[in-house]
């Protein structure tokens, strides 16, 4: 297609992580096998110590997304690309970017979000990362996930509180091996990674958690996994 969009909405689900805006918390996703044969989702709540991960945000891409019918339905183009129509209307909004932190991830993720919180706050980081002169060097931006801020909204049903996150760049790294640039793509998923389930993952409870106090990034080698 002209525009470049996957459409295919039976298209292999890569393991992710997700960011609640209601809690403001961060989770990596995974699907475990039980003994019994039986896959089972998996939650687990990477916010503390504050994260650090590379963000490929040199081939984000925005569109529409709809998590309603269990599996997702992207409907995107690279970042610069005209925006698709939207496709229905529980399409909303949003963006997707790989991320990659062999310790804390187990390796390269995707990390997609519709939250107009979330959006923002990709968006104030993708300015500054095209400021950076390392944008134009071919570095990737090793970025933590710092604190969050609380964000109050007004809607019909009463006053409601969202948690935006707070990203930073720590520092920039070559372009590991793992992150190739070209179309996105193939993530390979672990072996405990199985394709998701029918049935939507429960929302993480509505509520929240102190954000994490932001320190200092550890000074890593050029080629440093340690995160």
């Amino acid at each position: 297609m002209a525009l470049g969009l996957n459409t295919n909405t039976n298209a292999e689900i890569f393991p992710h992580i997700r960011y609640d805006a209601r809690a403001g918390r961060l989770f990596r996703h995974d699907r475990e096998q039980k003994p019994d044969g039986k896959w089972e989702s998996k939650n687990t709540d990477i916010t503390s110590p504050a994260p650090l991960m590379l963000m490929d945000l040199a081939q984000i891409e925005v569109g529409w997304i709809s998590f309603t019918g269990g599996a997702p339905d992207f409907h995107m183009v690279r970042f610069g690309e005209p925006m698709p129509q939207q496709p229905s209307k529980e399409h909303r909004q949003g963006f997707r970017l790989r991320v990659y932190a062999p310790k804390l991830l187990g390796g390269l993720r995707e990390f997609t979000a519709t939250a107009r919180v979330v959006i923002a706050a990709m968006d104030a980081l993708h300015n500054q990362y095209e400021a950076a002169p390392e944008s134009g060097q071919r570095l990737v931006p090793l970025v933590m996930l710092a604190g969050t801020t609380p964000v109050v909204s007004k809607a019909p049903q009463g006053q409601t509180t969202n948690y935006a996150p707070i990203f930073q760049i720590e520092k920039w790294l070559p372009r590991p091996d793992d992150m190739p640039m070209g179309a996105l793509p193939s993530i390979a998923a672990p072996a405990s990674v199985a394709p998701r389930a029918t049935a939507p993952i429960a929302p993480a409870p509505a509520r929240h958690v102190p954000a994490p106090v932001a320190a200092p990034a550890p000074e890593l080698a050029t080629h440093d996994t340690e995160f």
